[in-house]
């Protein structure tokens, strides 16, 4: 087709009137786009999850009829509770390695005394997977543990500390399980600035005792000092002469039965010691509302999902034993609160399917996105949260110890749990 010039002319102004009415809309299209594809990476979940040393299962204020725990309370009442949560294995440091890296001690091989983790499954650790997803990754608190590899690769902010009673923190003395919440409320105040999505992991010493401690052994600020003080704690279950007598020799002569002596030999021993493990508890759940409130304050509570958990149950007297390492029920269950507050589904939730420590390795992942390794041998808890009935669970695990309890002791014990939920 052949134009004049006069025709072409026009062509060319029709064709630039039209340039100018696309591009701007082609360039406010892809800016939205754009927008759009950095909404959905801000939206990603920040994950706060909680540990606390020797909390046992039914040590929360909603089940106890003694213990306080409003904070905690508010979590499980708003979120999801657990009610059948245990721990592969009933050690600190063994459970410890086994949330971080999604695997039981017969996997892991990690113990006190024992070499650090493979390459592999230190490699495979939930922070690792997370980072690598575009999450900014923190870790406060008890670490204690032999992981193989570089933690300041794997943690953008990392604060591992030993057990003490108080820390220095900006010129006050503070009582360390505050100094912990306070490290956790730098690093959310640091998250605002990246813009990333985080997880961090903040990891309470209270309420184990302080061991070397043999006239008070539970430590928490003094404003709890009160707390308690005017209740008698009603006996624990099984603390018989005759309970303790029918116990193999091995357990009559353990560790268990030596710390027995520090904490519960006498009736009076038993009210105090009890009494501070309470307290140490309610300190731990007032340090949890501190930082929730730092959550609120950045305005990131509506989009962090929360996960309580305690590392490994405790012996308060059954059977005349005290600590953690057997594996009785005392030993092995332990509380779970996840609150997610984006999931509706979730909320005000009781579930009565057996959890374990090693699942909270593939929830956080989950919860972030991304695909845990095939390594993993915990299952992700998010379906559960979902209310996906059909999900195939497990009815049964098995808890192994390999330690010294003054005597050598491997100790394979299969858990099952009934079908109606209750232990």
């Amino acid at each position: 087709m052949t134009y004049t010039l006069h025709e072409s002319l026009r062509l060319i102004t029709s064709l630039k009137r039209s340039l100018s009415i696309l591009l701007p809309l082609a360039v406010l299209n892809s800016c939205g786009t754009t927008q759009e594809l950095d909404k959905q990476v801000t939206q990603k979940p920040n994950i706060l999850f909680i540990l606390a040393d020797d909390h046992r299962w039914d040590m929360l204020g909603k089940n106890h009829p003694i213990i306080k725990t409003p904070n905690l309370d508010k979590l499980a009442t708003q979120g999801t509770e657990f009610k059948n949560a245990f721990v592969t294995t009933p050690i600190c440091a063994t459970s410890r390695v086994s949330i971080l890296t999604g695997l039981t001690e017969r996997t892991h091989d990690f113990t006190f005394s024992r070499p650090k983790t493979g390459e592999q499954e230190s490699a495979n650790m939930y922070p690792n997977i997370v980072k690598n997803g575009g999450y900014s990754t923190a870790f406060v608190g008890k670490y204690e543990i032999g992981i193989s590899g570089d933690n300041e690769e794997r943690f953008d902010f990392f604060k591992p500390l030993l057990q003490s009673k108080t820390e220095e923190y900006e010129g006050k003395t503070l009582p360390q399980t505050y100094y912990i919440a306070e490290l956790a409320k730098d690093f959310i105040e640091q998250s605002k600035v990246t813009g990333k999505p985080w997880t961090m992991a903040v990891n309470f010493w209270n309420p184990h005792a302080h061991d070397r401690d043999l006239v008070d052994q539970y430590h928490y600020p003094a404003e709890f000092e009160s707390m308690y003080a005017d209740i008698t704690i009603p006996p624990a279950k099984f603390s018989d002469d005759a309970t303790f007598e029918a116990l193999p020799d091995f357990l009559k002569k353990s560790i268990g039965r030596e710390r027995w002596e520090w904490r519960y030999n006498t009736p009076e021993k038993y009210q105090k010691m009890v009494k501070r493990y309470y307290r140490a508890i309610s300190a731990v759940d007032k340090a949890v509302g501190m930082i929730y409130q730092k959550l609120e304050e950045t305005g990131m509570a509506n989009n962090t999902v929360i996960i309580y958990m305690g590392d490994n149950g405790y012996n308060l007297n059954e059977r005349q034993l005290a600590g953690k390492w057997f594996g009785w029920e005392e030993d092995l269950r332990v509380p779970l609160i996840i609150y997610d507050p984006r999931n509706k589904t979730s909320h005000g939730k009781e579930i009565q399917k057996m959890a374990l420590n090693i699942d909270v390795t593939s929830t956080i992942v989950d919860l972030a996105g991304l695909t845990s390794p095939a390594t993993y041998q915990g299952k992700s808890l998010v379906p559960l949260l979902n209310n996906e009935t059909h999900t195939p669970w497990r009815t049964e695990f098995s808890s192994n110890t390999c330690t010294n309890l003054n005597a050598h002791l491997f100790l394979l014990l299969w858990v099952c749990v009934p079908k109606n939920g209750n232990m």
